[in-house]
């Protein structure tokens, strides 16, 4: 499935985004962007991104990154003059609190990851490393061996990862970010953004639509035509075979075959062109895009928008996630003779129908497989409101 159907996602006017995580579903989105902007998606109940309200600095953010720490997920940012955020806040409802980290530089700092959930590394200018292995809670300056900024940061495994920059400049650790060696260049330009599904399997991406590839853990590169002569600012993989790159002029590219070959992907018409910077991709293959002048797509419908209003859902599905049950509310409406329920998979496929009388309807999903679905009710074949909700078994 090389074209995807891209859905626009209403944001702030004139914010710009850096960088966008998702973890297990969209519901554990976050996203954060310049002057210290940071918005989550609401679980379950209001389903559209909002800002948070905890405003800490009008720093810019440049990167932010999700870990499963012991089934409790948490987020890290990373922004201007070497600041590092943290939330010990599990997600759900309401605003997340993020707190301010020691941090050893006041150097920019534009990416950062972690490989499990107590190592953590971020770099930033003049070849700055920081490193974490206590979960974030201190961070220690790393000798580099580059004064190149550096603008990116993955960790395929625990201990092997890549650093890119610009210069062409990537170096590689092979003990979790202690030390770090200097790699072959893929380019004598400006990388911006690395990812590798393997430990030598891997991709960085580049101006005017380069994107390389290496299989020996950035011995040797090659190039990849993208077909397109646009700067690529991120990439990503779901997989092993699929990934997404995405960059200026609302431009995305899509691969399935594990980067060989590009497919530019057909998407709404933005009116600021819709300059990508971030790519977040959860585990169930639901992908956010984020970018300057407030620009979200996702490849899933009802986004909703990165603006906090109030709740006037017609429909309310519970729980969400859900595994083997779901009950439908409806909210504004007395009269539930000849109500219908629909449920469609996101290929516009239609995988159960049932007929129900009353509220707070139970409905067996059991037979439905993990992944997103969009639930419509039908009232004398008049479509009563859709809502998107998912299954995790």
């Amino acid at each position: 499935m090389a074209q995807e159907t891209w859905y626009e996602h209403w944001a702030y006017p004139n914010s710009n985004f850096n960088s966008v995580s998702i973890y297990n579903y969209f519901f554990d989105g976050i996203a954060c962007g310049d002057l210290g902007i940071i918005t989550h998606w609401e679980q379950g109940v209001d389903d559209f991104w909002m800002p948070n309200n905890y405003l800490i600095t009008n720093q810019n953010l440049n990167a932010v990154y999700e870990i499963d720490s012991l089934n409790y997920l948490k987020a890290y940012i990373v922004g201007d003059s070497g600041i590092i955020l943290k939330t010990n806040s599990n997600f759900g409802f309401g605003d997340i609190p993020f707190y301010k980290q020691s941090s050893p530089t006041t150097r920019n700092l534009y990416s950062v990851n972690f490989p499990v959930y107590m190592l953590g590394i971020a770099v930033g200018d003049t070849g700055t490393i920081v490193r974490t292995t206590d979960g974030g809670s201190h961070w220690n300056l790393i000798s580099s061996i580059t004064l190149n900024r550096l603008y990116s940061v993955q960790f395929p495994s625990t201990n092997i990862g890549y650093a890119v920059g610009v210069n062409g400049t990537v170096i590689k650790t092979t003990d979790g970010g202690e030390s770090w060696v200097m790699k072959t260049q893929a380019i004598a330009d400006t990388l911006h953004c690395v990812w590798f599904t393997d430990d030598n399997t891997g991709f960085v991406v580049s101006r005017n639509g380069l994107i390389y590839k290496t299989t020996d853990g950035g011995n040797n590169w090659q190039n990849k035509p993208s077909g397109i002569t646009q700067n690529l600012n991120a990439i990503r993989f779901a997989s092993a075979s699929i990934g997404y790159a995405a960059g200026n002029d609302n431009k995305l590219l899509r691969t399935d075959d594990n980067g060989e070959t590009w497919t530019l992907q057909t998407l709404p018409a933005i009116s600021n062109q819709g300059h990508y910077k971030g790519i977040g991709i959860s585990t169930i293959g639901e992908v956010s895009l984020v970018g300057s002048n407030g620009t979200a797509l996702g490849n899933y419908p009802d986004g909703g928008s990165i603006q906090k209003y109030g709740n006037n859902r017609e429909v309310k599905i519970t729980p969400n996630p859900a595994k083997n049950k779901i009950t439908i509310y409806l909210q504004n409406n007395k009269n539930f003779s000849g109500l219908e329920l629909f449920i469609y998979n996101l290929q516009g496929q239609m995988v159960l129908q049932q007929t129900f009388k009353q509220n707070n309807s139970e409905i067996d999903i059991s037979q439905l497989e993990e992944g997103i679905y969009i639930a419509e009710i039908r009232m004398s074949d008049v479509s009563y409101r859709q809502e998107k909700f998912v299954v995790v078994k």
